[in-house]
């Protein structure tokens, strides 16, 4: 586990649908393995089985990333999954005031908590929001060992495959085919590549019209 303060999260986090259930804040540690602000809010009801998967989505702020946000939400998760969402900062946003930090983490998690209801009001589901400092690969190599997900979800801006794979997590500190390269051959956990735009969209429409849809457990 990370080394730090376990902190309640404040109550703008809390939703009609979500608990907030506990941060972890590493901002202000100075002997922390890994800088971290995590933020973790559930549906009231929700419960841990045999059953749960478990996903991490590296989620870049630009259109790559929102869109496998988006593809995460609508058309991954279900009933009783945990998703963890990973946002890069530059490392030396660590010299700058760390609440405005800790802000753009929690309206992420806003947004997750407003779009999971949108796509499906009905499923319970755990939302985890880890905003990290770094190199994306450090970051996404330790989430992994921590949250021992079922599969990495990334975006990509490149019409090709692993083309621009998650460009723009951190900005230009990471390179387009050093970052993607090293998802694609290093990730101990299957990669989800999520495609652009009307790819996307058609995706989305053919899951939904699966009759299998659900029943992966059945």
């Amino acid at each position: 586990m990370f080394h730090g303060q376990h902190h309640h999260p404040p109550n703008p986090l809390a939703s009609p649908n979500y608990t907030p259930k506990v941060s972890f804040d590493t901002f202000e540690n100075p002997v922390a393995s890994m800088f971290s602000f995590t933020l973790q809010v559930k549906t009231e009801g929700y419960r841990r089985t045999r059953n749960t998967r478990v996903f991490l989505c590296a989620a870049s702020p630009d259109e790559s990333g929102r869109e496998a946000l988006d593809w995460a939400l609508e058309a991954l998760v279900q009933d009783g999954d945990e998703l963890i969402v990973f946002r890069g900062v530059e490392q030396d946003a660590l010299g700058k005031d760390h609440n405005t930090l800790r802000d753009e983490a929690r309206d992420l998690m806003r947004i997750l908590q407003e779009k999971s209801v949108e796509y499906d009001p009905t499923r319970k589901l755990s939302l985890i929001v880890e905003y990290i400092p770094g190199r994306v690969t450090d970051s996404i190599d330790r989430l992994i060992a921590l949250y021992r997900p079922d599969s990495l979800v990334v975006g990509t801006r490149g019409r090709r495959f692993g083309v621009g794979l998650v460009q723009g997590l951190v900005g230009s500190g990471a390179g387009i085919g050093s970052v993607s390269k090293y998802c694609l051959s290093h990730s101990p956990v299957p990669v989800i590549v999520v495609r652009p735009g009307r790819k996307l969209r058609k995706a989305v429409e053919k899951r939904r019209a699966d009759p299998k849809r659900g029943t992966h457990f059945e």
